[in-house]
C-alpha cells in the first residue's frame, strides 16, 4: 500500500496547480452525478469547454486515471477510475501531493 500510495503521489506532485483544481471538480462532479463533462467542469471552474478538454487530456497524459466515455455519439462523460476510488478519496490525494 505504500508504493501505491508512493506512486499516486508522484503522478499528482507533477500536475499544476490548475490541472489538481480541473482534477477536484472532475472528482467531486463523479461523486455527486456518478460523471462528469466539459461543459459541467467549465461552469464549476469558470473556464471554457475546450480548456477543460485539453486539461482534461493532459491528467490522462500524465497517468491521471481518467476514464473517457462517449454517450449517444456526441456527449463525453468522464468519470474517475473506480480502482482509484476505491484505494484512496480526493482529499488524501491532495494530502498526499503536499508531502
Amino acid at each position: 500500500l505504500d508504493s501505491l500510495k508512493k506512486e499516486i503521489r508522484l503522478k499528482f506532485k507533477r500536475l499544476t496547480d490548475r490541472e489538481i483544481s480541473i482534477f477536484s471538480a472532475l472528482y467531486q462532479l463523479d461523486e455527486e452525478k456518478g460523471y462528469a463533462d466539459y461543459k459541467s467542469i467549465a461552469e464549476k471552474l469558470n473556464l471554457t469547454e475546450s480548456s477543460i478538454r485539453d486539461y482534461v487530456g493532459r491528467l490522462i497524459g500524465k497517468g491521471i486515471p481518467v476514464e473517457k466515455k462517449k454517450i449517444n455519439n456526441k456527449t463525453i462523460h468522464l468519470k474517475i477510475s473506480e480502482s482509484l476510488k476505491k484505494v484512496t478519496s480526493l482529499s488524501t490525494i491532495l494530502q498526499l501531493r503536499d508531502l
